[in-house]
């Protein structure tokens, strides 16, 4: 997995609310000396009386930070924990998930991003001996609800994966396979416009559209995550989880997917797990910080990079661990 700061053609690029990443001769700086950049300007308030320390964390888990609740929230999350066997991955973790938003997720490698990222929908449920508590709820309906149709649910909440996994079909089948299983098109005519108006919105369109019946396996990597995007968006689904979508791409290919983040939140609720600090800094609006298995803080993205509450926070963006 590579942890690299990504870089696009040295330009510093900033979304709503989003602090931005100072870079020198195409190179990011240091998250670190940005952070300290920051302070200099009145920015980051580093006194030790502006942090609660580690050890006030100590036993209280989640509620480590009061929950904010948002009024228009897409999904509600309270004390959901998570155990695989008698190991517990997630503590207590409450948070709300906005819509047209993007909420990044940061923290060190396994401290329960990914798991809880597929706890929204239901994907730890294809796990032997995964046990999910506490409530989730997805427009006011609880997504554990027996009489939920599980298939139904991911079809309302997209997942786009850390590694492209297109299907071994043509780039046409990839994006229209899920319009057809759910019933979205009743006619040819209507499922090719369901093809082009996804593969357009995923920035794809011109690049195969003289060759929609050629294998999406061929694509490079970039355009392979992007087809991936088309084919999650081809459903209408409310919601989009993204598993570090750009781990394994380049940094021009990177550069293009953050883009095509920026205009998606316009339409839709997205999660974001990243180990870039540098990729949550531009392309979201909200970030939460886990350690441990617990969210230590969550807030506006400006907020938590220059003006993190917790000393765990500030550690972790500072670079001091992790």
């Amino acid at each position: 997995m590579n942890d690299t700061p990504d870089t696009n053609a040295g330009e510093v690029r900033r979304s709503r609310g989003a602090p931005a990443v100072p870079t020198k001769a195409g190179v990011a700086l240091p998250l670190e000396r940005a952070v300290r950049a920051r302070a200099e300007e009145g920015g980051l308030n580093l006194k030790p009386s502006g942090r609660q320390p580690t050890s006030a964390l100590e036993g209280r888990g989640a509620a480590a930070e009061a929950v904010t609740p948002l009024a228009d929230a897409v999904f509600i999350c309270r004390d959901v924990n998570v155990f695989y066997g008698a190991k517990q991955a997630l503590k207590n973790v409450s948070i709300d998930i906005a819509p047209r938003q993007v909420l990044a997720l940061i923290g060190p490698s396994g401290c329960g991003k990914s798991t809880f990222l597929r706890c929204l929908n239901r994907m730890n449920d294809t796990i032997p001996g995964a046990r999910v508590t506490g409530s989730i709820k997805l427009d006011g309906q609880d997504i554990h609800d027996p009489a939920l149709d599980v298939v139904q649910l991911r079809a309302r909440i997209g997942m786009v994966f850390q590694k492209p996994n297109p299907f071994p079909k043509s780039i046409y089948d990839n994006v229209a396979y899920g319009p057809r299983i759910h019933g979205l098109a009743r006619s040819r005519a209507q499922l090719d416009e369901i093809v082009c108006s996804s593969l357009t919105r995923a920035g794809l369109w011109d690049e195969v559209k003289d060759r929609l019946r050629s294998p999406g396996t061929g694509l490079s990597g970039g355009q392979q995550q992007r087809l991936c995007i088309a084919r999650t968006i081809a459903v209408q689904p409310e919601v989009i989880l993204m598993d570090e979508p750009c781990s394994a791409l380049d940094p021009v290919a990177t550069a293009r997917i953050e883009d095509l983040i920026d205009e998606l939140c316009q339409s839709y609720a997205i999660v974001i797990v990243t180990h870039s600090m540098q990729q949550a800094a531009r392309v979201s609006q909200r970030t939460g910080y886990f350690h441990l298995g617990e969210l230590i803080e969550v807030g506006d993205t400006d907020r938590i990079f220059t003006n993190p509450r917790h000393r765990l926070t500030e550690d972790y963006i500072t670079g001091r661990f992790g």
